[in-house]
């Protein structure tokens, strides 16, 4: 298998954008692609779950309310029974103070106590239905509740399904709006993605390096097109004893490589070209052949994942994915496993 190094530069920033976004949800371009083709289906789930769940809560709910209303009854006739012994109780004191025949002061002291007795009698006997009442007032609220959840489940089961199924389904549709906004950091990592799963299948005579960034201190003039360079950027560097491919991958629909309004790779691939051709000249140094200092062979490719343009051009080759391989082993080896290891060592 190719050794590989380093992450995918539409991967990267399809990382970027989705983290920014508050998304951490997926791990691959696989999970994303399954995201997209299966939302349907996953707010399905999310609303049958929901279902599910309130269908549940309904059958316990009945269950609990005739266990809370049993509760309640036997909670009122307890406090009722309470209530009655401590009237009767209170009623025998006053009948047995009223029976007793004492002095003055005896009398007195009786009429104070009666007096107190017979408010806390009047107090018991008054407000005995208040005193009932709150001795169940968490068992009253709690079948309220229940009530009134079983009423709504059974008038407006729908709209509560949406209601407890809301937030998840804010969740995803707002998640396949980030992704519909990063269609092209998607495609982009999912072509590149695929080049990178087709070069695995090379042997380990290949290196490939994703992503390859190369900076100047001082800008390189290119000539071709009248600029200076500081930096450029390549999705895919290829190592081989072939020599070096310089790979950019385009994930387009048959209309996109027919626009004219797309900026040409080929411009773009041209000017990577030029850049490493320099910084290999400067940095790698191949003194082992025995006719002099050794070039290192740079090809242009250009990888369409399902679409290409007719026609052959200068200085680059456009394959599709299907004949990247073929293409890349088509060419003979000029370099050694020392070279090309140097070279490896160098570049990633």
């Amino acid at each position: 298998m190719a050794r590989i190094y380093g992450t995918i530069e539409s991967l990267k920033s399809l990382k970027f954008e989705l983290e920014n976004n508050g998304i951490s949800r997926f791990n691959s371009v696989k999970g994303i692609k399954d995201f997209l083709s299966n939302y349907n289906s996953e707010k399905l789930t999310i609303l049958k779950n929901a279902s599910d769940k309130l269908e549940k809560e309904y059958f316990e709910t009945c269950d609990n309310l005739k266990q809370r209303k049993q509760n309640k009854t036997d909670r009122i006739n307890l406090e009722t029974e309470k209530i009655d012994n401590q009237i009767s109780a209170l009623k025998s004191k006053i009948d047995s103070i009223n029976s007793k025949d004492a002095n003055f002061i005896k009398n007195l002291i009786s009429n104070i106590r009666l007096y107190f007795i017979q408010k806390q009698s009047n107090y018991f006997i008054k407000n005995k239905s208040k005193l009932i009442s709150s001795s169940v007032k968490d068992i009253t609220r709690n079948i309220e509740n229940d009530e009134f959840f079983i009423k709504e489940y059974e008038t407006e089961k729908q709209n509560l399904i949406e209601k407890k199924s809301k937030s998840e389904i804010e969740k995803i549709e707002y998640t396949r709006s980030v992704l519909e906004n990063s269609r092209n950091l998607i495609s982009g990592a999912i072509g590149e993605n695929l080049v990178v799963k087709e070069i695995k299948k090379l042997s380990d005579d290949y290196a490939l390096i994703n992503d390859f960034n190369l900076s100047f201190s001082r800008p390189i003039f290119y000539k071709k097109q009248n600029q200076r360079i500081y930096s450029v950027q390549i999705d895919h560097l290829l190592i081989s004893k072939a020599g070096i491919f310089v790979i950019e991958t385009k994930n387009w629909s048959k209309s996109s490589v027919n626009t004219i309004s797309l900026r040409s790779p080929i411009e773009q691939i041209e000017r990577s070209n030029f850049a490493l051709y320099v910084y290999i000249s400067e940095n790698i140094t191949l003194n082992e052949h025995h006719w002099g200092e050794q070039r290192v062979p740079i090809r242009n490719l250009i990888v369409m994942i399902n679409n290409k343009p007719r026609g052959q051009f200068k200085y680059v080759s456009v394959k599709l994915l299907r004949e990247l391989n073929d293409y890349i082993k088509y060419f003979e080896p000029v370099l050694t496993d020392k070279q090309f290891n140097r070279i490896v060592t160098e570049l990633k």
